[in-house]
């Protein structure tokens, strides 16, 4: 008794099985995606609403909001900005006051954790 013959070839029949291979890679992403737009969809957007609403308080609302920066008088005045490049006391201060602080933490944190040998 003779082994029985293998007709096709061995890449023929790795070439049949690699388009069902790659459509079962695609399918996971694909049902992840549509799920993900059904789920946006839903959040996303709003029911129309059921009745028209009445939009003359809307508009005299807009337009009292629109008029309100002329009915406002404000004062020109010249406030001091820190230039780039520019040192001042507050910032040398603030400089100096985070780094102690957080070398203060960061010396007590290595204290605590050795002492608990835990490092």
């Amino acid at each position: 008794a003779q082994p029985a013959q293998n007709t096709c070839p061995a890449t023929s029949r790795v070439r049949s099985r690699c388009p069902a291979m790659a459509r079962s890679a695609l399918l996971p992403p694909i049902l992840l995606a549509a799920l993900c737009v059904l789920a946006l969809r839903s959040v996303a957007f709003m029911p129309a609403p059921s009745s028209p609403r009445s939009v003359a308080p809307a508009t005299a609302a807009a337009l009292a909001a629109a008029a309100l920066p002329f009915a406002a008088i404000a004062t020109d005045e010249l406030l001091e900005y820190n230039m780039a490049g520019e040192f001042t006391t507050f910032m040398t201060g603030g400089y100096f006051a985070v780094t102690l602080g957080y070398t203060a933490i960061s010396f007590v944190s290595y204290l605590l954790l050795t002492k608990l040998k835990i490092i």
